[in-house]
């Protein structure tokens, strides 16, 4: 074993004695024994906008997190918020039904394809109460796209992009804010809205039958917006935008904080995961219009990292992400790679949900990361297809990532993650042999590749908006 691969897991000082009872995870757990879940996603949040990464505001609750589970350094997502959530949700990579290119969009009319087997369904027929909270994203034209045909029991927040946290509108002015399938009118701040019914639902739930609750915050995302009361609290930040944005993210620690102390008055705890992660990269840098006229800020902060939400550098992939499971994952700081498809696999294993051919009957990418958070085992060397669409691609294996601009004109970069991973080095040139391998692994990624649904949905004619769906008795703006 080399030393760099040594070094791929840092290990708080704990013994493997807690873990001698987990060697086997397929379908371990069962009847009372399958936890609760509580799957938490922030929406475009930096690397370095949580306090154990050293954020520019404390996140005790966040950080309190971190401190009672494993914290994944080097966790992977898409790079759009709705190729994330479909990553998630099925296990699978989004460029194999479509959702490769762009997030769904409030005029979009297509969906996550129905004829994917997602996360809630599965948990629902192994016995879960299913429910979410937040944004959607992954189609709200029909009825047929809407999270309670897929699998929730419960819906409650927005379907499709925020275009106001505090009007609850998207961003083509519709009124955007469902309970079930029917619209409602609710007054106040979205991230509080989603985090006071999340303590809700946790209070009024029966502990003896599993639940997964998945929350899923549109914030700190644009737009840019908070209570004032909020952002008083940061009046020593000069910058509006970067104020806000940093009250945006204390909120979030707020809600999460209320989202435990639930748990823990409910004696859920020590029997419930919690997973949180943010869904993509924090968004670049972009200018602001001042006293002293046009100032660049950067709001979010990812770090070390390169570029961010949108893009194949780490900046847009690399998320903060952590697991906590009281009693069962000891604290560790693991740089083992993991990948958002993972986490499909592994709570369906977790739950003893069926993976069988007969319900699984489409193959899945991800692999089940138990052991490396149980037993600090490491994880197999493998392949990591970041992205690919019609406009380039990235791959991942060991210490290599190519990235491949397909746009004219084209470029082809290799980086060395483990050395360079804020990818300022572009190595393809001095080592040819490992860029012709790996590109040949993004071209046959391509040729299973299913044509954009993003593309496809912009070359319609449309002369109007996209109608939402508006549930029984439409009221319309």
């Amino acid at each position: 074993m080399t030393s760099n691969r040594i070094s791929r897991l840092i290990i708080s000082a704990v013994t493997c004695v807690a873990c001698i009872s987990y060697i086997t995870y397929a379908g371990w757990a069962k009847g009372s024994d399958r936890p609760h879940i509580i799957y938490i996603l922030a929406n475009d949040l930096g690397w370095r906008d949580v306090g154990f990464h050293g954020g520019r505001v404390p996140t005790p609750h966040i950080d309190a997190l971190s401190n009672s589970g494993a914290r994944l350094e080097s966790f992977y997502t898409l790079p759009y918020s709705s190729s994330t959530r479909a990553a998630l949700l099925t296990g699978r990579y989004p460029y194999r039904f479509g959702l490769q290119t762009s997030s769904i969009l409030s005029w979009s009319t297509y969906g996550l394809p129905k004829e994917e087997r997602l996360l809630p369904q599965a948990l629902n027929i192994a016995g879960y109460r299913t429910a979410m909270l937040g944004s959607w994203l992954l189609g709200h034209a029909e009825r047929k796209q809407l999270p309670t045909q897929r699998g929730f029991d419960y819906f409650y927040g927005n379907l499709s992009p925020v275009g106001d946290h505090l009007q609850k509108v998207n961003t083509i002015g519709l009124t955007d804010w469902f309970e079930g399938e029917k619209q409602v009118t609710e007054f106040g701040y979205a991230t509080d809205l989603i985090g006071n019914k999340s303590t809700e639902l946790i209070y009024a739930h029966e502990i003896s039958i599993p639940l997964f609750m998945m929350v899923s915050f549109p914030s700190p995302g644009v737009p840019l917006q908070a209570p004032e009361q909020l952002t008083t609290k940061h009046g020593e930040i000069k910058d509006k935008p970067t104020r806000t944005y940093l009250a945006m993210v204390s909120q979030i620690d707020e809600a999460i904080g209320k989202i435990i102390e639930a748990l823990d008055k409910k004696q859920m705890r020590k029997d419930t995961i919690v997973v949180f992660h943010s869904d993509n990269g924090g968004a670049v840098k972009r200018k602001y219009l001042s006293g002293d006229g046009d100032v660049e800020q950067t709001v979010s902060d990812n770090g070390p990292f390169r570029s961010g939400s949108g893009s194949l550098y780490e900046g847009g992939l690399r998320v903060p992400a952590i697991i906590s499971w009281p009693g069962r994952i000891q604290p560790i700081i693991s740089t083992e790679r993991a990948h958002i498809t993972d986490m499909y696999t592994t709570l369906l294993e977790i739950a003893g949900a069926s993976l069988s051919k007969n319900d699984q009957v489409k193959p899945i990418d991800g692999i089940n990361i138990l052991p490396a958070l149980l037993e600090n085992q490491l994880l197999p060397q493998r392949t990591l297809i970041l992205n690919v669409n019609e406009f380039g691609g990235a791959v991942l294996k060991s210490n290599w990532k190519l990235i491949n601009i397909s746009t004219l004109p084209t470029q082809t970069e290799l980086y060395d993650i483990e050395n360079d991973p804020s990818e300022e080095f572009n190595v393809a040139r001095q080592y040819p042999e490992i860029v012709r391998e790996l590109s040949a692994t993004l071209l046959e990624a391509s040729w299973e590749m299913v044509p954009s649904l993003y593309l496809e949905d912009l070359s319609k004619p449309s002369s109007y908006r996209t109608p939402m769906f508006w549930g029984e008795n439409p009221q319309r703006p």
